[in-house]
C-alpha cells in the first residue's frame, strides 16, 4: 500500500480542489478506470500529508495528519505479519501440490469462519478506496500487535455478568451462542473486547462494578479479529461477536449504538424470512444484542456461524480477499478462480449474475439498501463457481419504511432509516458497483486481460433486463452516479459528503 497513491486517487475521484480539471501540482502517471477510480502507476516521491497539502494549496488539518500517520504505522505492522502468513500458505500449497490458493482452499477441510478469517488477513491494505483504511487512532503500538487483524494469537474476549438485569437485550440469550455454550454462566452475560474493558468500560462505569450490578468474570473466550476489527470469530467454537471498540477506524469511532444492537436480531430474522426461497442469497444472522442504556461503549451483538448460511461443501470467501494477491501464483485470488473456471469473461459474468440481481431487487421491491461492499459480502464457491452470496453485518443498511414488506420497529434515531428511495439506491450503487465490482474487475483486467468496457456494457444489459422500477433503472444506468467523498469527509469530520462520478454502465 502506498498511502500517497491512495490520497491522490481519492482526491482525483472526488475532484478535490478541481484536481481533474487543472494542472497537477506534482507529476504522476496513472490509469483511470470505472467511476473515475485511479490506479497510480508512478507515485510521486512525497509523503501523503505533503501530497494532500499540494493538492489543497494549504496545510492539512492536524486531525487528518494524525489519522494518516496512524494508517502508515498500522500498515507497516500489518505488512510484515501478512508476509509471514503468505509464506506459510505458499509453503502449504507446495507441500500439497496445489497449483493455486483457490485450489488449496477447495482441498482444505476448515470451517467457514476459520477460512474466511484466514483470507481476511491477506487483505492488509484494508478498504481500497479509503486513504485512512488502516487508521487506528487510540491504539498504541502494543495494541496493534495484540488486537489488529493479523495478530498471531487469539484475543481474549471477556465476559461481564449482569445479575441484576441492568443491560437491555434483544434476541436470544448470549449464553446460547455457539462461542459461549458449555461455559458455567449462571447469570446473563455480555461479551466485551479486552481493550474496551480496560480503556473505556472500567474507567467510565466503575461504580457499576463497585456496587455489584456488573461483575467481571474470570472466563476468557478466545477469538480472532476479522477485517472489521471489532468483530471477532471464535478460535475454538464457530460464530462471531461484534463488540464496541472505542477507537477511530477509517472514518469513525467504532462503538456500537444501542439502536443497532436492539435492531440487529429482528432485522436479520425478517430479512432471512424474506429471501428464504432464494437459494443464491443468505444472511449471516445476528442472534443476540445487549447494551447499556444511554451508552455506546458497552454494547455487543452475537452473530451465527457462517457455516449456517453456506451450502455444504462450499468454500466461503470474503469478497475483499478476491482482490488480494495470492501467495501461490502472484495473481489476484479472483484471477485464480477465473483461470480455473476457463476464462475471466464468463467467470465475472456469472459472479455479477449472482450478486447483482438479489441486491437490486431488495432495493427496488422491499426498500432495503444492503451495504454490499467487499467486506460485508462473502461468496460461497463450489470449485471455481460462485454459488451463493452471503450478506453480513446490517449495521450500515438503509431501510425505506413505506416499502418494507414486514413490520419492523425502528428504534428512535436509528441511522438505518432512509430519507427516501434515492438514499436506498445510492447505498446500493456505491457499495455494490463502485466498491465491490469495480475492485474485482480492476484486478481481472490487470491479471487476465479482461475487457473492462465490455464487462460494464454486459452489466448494463443485465440491469436493464431486471424487473425494476423505471426510477431505479434510470439511476443505475445514468451518465453519472453519486459516490461517498471519503477524503472530503475526513477533511471535514462529522459531515456526510457525496460527489458525482462518471458511470461506466451508462450508454448514450
Amino acid at each position: 500500500m502506498n498511502l500517497t497513491a491512495k490520497i491522490l486517487a481519492a482526491a482525483w475521484r472526488e475532484n478535490l480542489a478541481d484536481l481533474r480539471t487543472r494542472p497537477s501540482p506534482f507529476p504522476f502517471t496513472a490509469r483511470e478506470g470505472a467511476f473515475n477510480q485511479l490506479t497510480v502507476t508512478d507515485t510521486p516521491d512525497i509523503g501523503p500529508a505533503e501530497a494532500l497539502e499540494a493538492i489543497l494549496g494549504e496545510s492539512a488539518p492536524g486531525h487528518l495528519a494524525a489519522e494518516l500517520a496512524s494508517a502508515e504505522a498500522g500498515h507497516a505492522i500489518a505488512a510484515v505479519r501478512g508476509e509471514r502468513r503468505r509464506h506459510h500458505l505458499a509453503a502449504l500449497a507446495a507441500r500439497t501440490g496445489a497449483a493455486s490458493l483457490a485450489r488449496l482452499l477447495a482441498s482444505c477441510e476448515r470451517d467457514a469462519d476459520a477460512t474466511a478469517r484466514l483470507l481476511e488477513t491477506l487483505a492488509t491494505d484494508g478498504h481500497q478506496l479509503h486513504p485512512c483504511a488502516r487508521t487506528r487512532l487510540g491504539w498504541q503500538a502494543a495494541d496493534f500487535t495484540r488486537f489488529d487483524v493479523e495478530t498471531p494469537r487469539p484475543v481474549g474476549v471477556r465476559l461481564l455478568a449482569d445479575p441484576t438485569g441492568l443491560l437491555a437485550r434483544s434476541g436470544t440469550d448470549f449464553r446460547d451462542h455457539a462461542m459461549l455454550t458449555g461455559l458455567d454462566l449462571p447469570d446473563p452475560v455480555v461479551p466485551v473486547h479486552p481493550w474496551q474493558l480496560e480503556h473505556r468500560i472500567l474507567p467510565a462505569h466503575r461504580r457499576l462494578f463497585d456496587t455489584g450490578r456488573l461483575r467481571l468474570l474470570d472466563t476468557v473466550v478466545p477469538a480472532w479479529p476479522t477485517a472489521a476489527v471489532r468483530t471477532l470469530c471464535g478460535a475454538k467454537r464457530p460464530g462471531h461477536l461484534k463488540l464496541a471498540l472505542g477507537i477511530h477506524i477509517t472514518s469513525t469511532r467504532r462503538d456500537i449504538s444501542p439502536a443497532t444492537a436492539q435492531l440487529a436480531p429482528a432485522l436479520t430474522a425478517a430479512l432471512a424470512r424474506l429471501i428464504e426461497g432464494d437459494k443464491t442469497h443468505a444472511i449471516a444472522a445476528d442472534r443476540s444484542g445487549a447494551w447499556l442504556p444511554g451508552s455506546r461503549d458497552l454494547t455487543a451483538i452475537a452473530r451465527a456461524p457462517l457455516g449456517e448460511a453456506a451450502p455444504p461443501g462450499t468454500v466461503v470467501v470474503p469478497a475483499s480477499a478476491l482482490c488480494t494477491t495470492s501467495p501461490v501464483t502472484g495473481l489476484a485470488l479472483a484471477a485464480e478462480y477465473a483461470h480455473w473456471a476457463g476464462g475471466a469473461e464468463d467467470w465475472i459474468r456469472s459472479y455479477a449474475a449472482l450478486v447483482v440481481p438479489p441486491v437490486l431487487r431488495l432495493a427496488a421491491h422491499a426498500g432495503i439498501g444492503l451495504e454490499a461492499h467487499l467486506q460485508n459480502s462473502l461468496i460461497a464457491f463450489d470449485g471455481p463457481v460462485p454459488v451463493r452470496l452471503i450478506t453480513r453485518d446490517l449495521g450500515g443498511v438503509r431501510l425505506h419504511r413505506p416499502d418494507l414488506p414486514f413490520d419492523l420497529d425502528l428504534p428512535d434515531g436509528s441511522p438505518v432509516a432512509a430519507s427516501g428511495r434515492a438514499a436506498v439506491r445510492a447505498k446500493v450503487a456505491y457499495t455494490l458497483f463502485q466498491n465491490q465490482l469495480a475492485a474485482i474487475v480492476t484486478v481481472l483486467a490487470r491479471d487476465c486481460g479482461l475487457d473492462e468496457h465490455r464487462f460494464w456494457a454486459d452489466l448494463a444489459d443485465l440491469v436493464a433486463g431486471l424487473d425494476l422500477p423505471e426510477a431505479d433503472r434510470d439511476a443505475y444506468l445514468a451518465e453519472r452516479m453519486p459516490t461517498k467523498a471519503l477524503l472530503t469527509m475526513r477533511l471535514h469530520p462529522g459531515t456526510e459528503a457525496e460527489t458525482w462520478v462518471d458511470n461506466p454502465l451508462h450508454r448514450s
